[in-house]
């Protein structure tokens, strides 16, 4: 195995470890005076985002099934900084919208 794909392999298994860890802080209601849980909500979708097509397909399908989840990240993406702003340019659901606009043309025909 190379070391660029160990090193891919370690960054998947981070993300979802970040992932995994921010979604079970999630209900714990001990007061903190930083969002920990988001923290690692944000660091995992950003590491799997730029490591996995399959996350990035799902959170770009995501974004164009729930309209509010898009609009969330794209006034987060404005105060972000420009690695996460990044993150969300590539995930933004005009890639599906073409696709189901071609289905639809596709049926009609």
């Amino acid at each position: 195995m190379r070391k660029s794909h160990a090193n891919h392999y370690l960054l998947l298994i981070a993300g979802w470890t970040c992932l995994g860890a921010g979604l079970l802080m999630l209900p714990i209601p001990v007061p903190m005076p930083v969002p920990v849980a988001a923290i690692f909500l944000v660091g995992g979708v950003a590491i799997l985002t730029s490591q996995s097509r399959g996350f990035r397909n799902g959170l770009r399908f995501a974004r164009f099934r729930y309209a509010w989840l898009s609009r969330f990240l794209e006034q987060f993406s404005q105060r972000a900084p420009a690695r996460l702003r990044r993150v969300m340019y590539r995930t933004r659901p005009d890639l599906v919208v073409r696709l189901e606009r071609m289905r639809a043309t596709r049926a009609i025909l």
